[in-house]
């Protein structure tokens, strides 16, 4: 039986290695953090639950919007916008995907290399894994170029001018309201946007609490890329108190950076296959920004694996 790694356990590994699965292949995921998603995360402290990854799940695709639809309507401000959220956190999709799937976490594939066995894996740790026939990297483009880089293929080319751009986010919980609307995205140099947690389905809180997670400027987030989290810390809550004109009293406050949050410039198509080596990459870097974009190019890349059209044969035929 054919045999796939794939390495990155987002939503775009997840979705490709589910439809993989369902036609018939084995593959193997693995991910370098403590749980699958990737930026569909959910901190919890105490008695509140922060996305402090990705807000919602939105979007109009078709397929996507399926999906989505399974979880409660979520009212963010926008009304053109389908938004869902579950209850128990925007991570709750990635572990829906994830339950059935062979994933190995806590795993950071340090190097790759190709032999005539297939492909061969090696963890920070010096654990090996393989040989796998094929290898699919969903990681963000930055990490995929360096895991790549020793090989010689034309994909490092082809991802040259993809360009990621990282974003600080902080979690906070106030006594008192800091906006009045679900979702505020003020025009700010510092901060891009403000979702209220509490608002969220499932979310309600006492009177008395109100929770929000607040995210950076690309801009300034590039600039202040290696700030310490204290420091982070004072700027946000500083540009915070500006735009609420009343001061802002912590219940509870931590900080968390995304170093490749979103994507500045796209590959502008949803995949890259390089036959002779069978390696496929593929992420939400790919299509543009966030987790619509990550579920349809890795859904495009399970199906041109699985059953290429005539344009797709030249690329995949290798992997039959």
């Amino acid at each position: 039986m054919k045999n796939f790694a794939l390495i990155g356990a987002g939503i775009c590994g997840l979705r490709c290695a589910e439809l993989l699965e369902k036609g018939g292949l084995t593959v193997q995921l693995f991910d370098k953090a403590r749980g699958v998603g990737g930026r569909l995360a959910t901190r919890r402290h105490e008695r509140w639950r922060f996305d402090h990854g990705s807000p919602s799940l939105h979007g109009d695709d078709d397929k996507w919007l399926t999906c989505i639809s399974r979880y409660p309507k979520w009212t963010s401000g926008d009304n053109s916008m389908n938004t869902h959220l579950p209850e128990n956190g925007v991570n709750q999709m990635a572990k829906d995907h994830a339950s059935q799937l062979n994933v190995q976490l806590n795993c950071l594939i340090r190097s790759i290399e190709r032999s005539n066995e297939g492909w061969h894996l090696l963890d920070e740790d010096g654990n090996p894994y393989g040989p796998f026939e094929t290898l699919i990297i969903t990681a963000p483009c930055p990490q995929t170029q360096m895991l790549i880089e020793t090989l010689e293929t034309a994909l490092l080319q082809q991802l040259k001018d993809v360009r990621m751009t990282p974003a600080w986010v902080m979690m906070l919980v106030a006594a008192q309201p800091l906006i009045a609307t679900h979702q505020l995205c003020p025009n700010h140099s510092l901060i891009r946007r403000i979702s209220a947690e509490h608002s969220k389905p499932g979310r309600a809180l006492d009177p008395g609490e109100h929770s929000y997670v607040l995210e950076t400027t690309s801009e300034w987030s590039k600039q202040h890329e290696e700030d310490s989290p204290a420091a982070v810390e004072a700027s946000i809550l500083s540009a915070l108190m500006r735009i609420t004109t009343t001061a802002v009293n912590p219940m509870h406050c931590a900080v968390h950076r995304w170093r490749y949050a979103h994507t500045e410039h796209p590959l502008g198509r949803p995949y890259l296959i390089d036959p002779q080596l069978k390696l496929a990459v593929t992420g939400d870097w790919c299509l543009g920004d966030g987790a619509s974009s990550a579920y349809r190019s890795g859904e495009l890349l399970a199906n041109a694996l699985l059953d290429p059209e005539p344009d797709d044969v030249r690329e995949t035929q290798h992997f039959r």
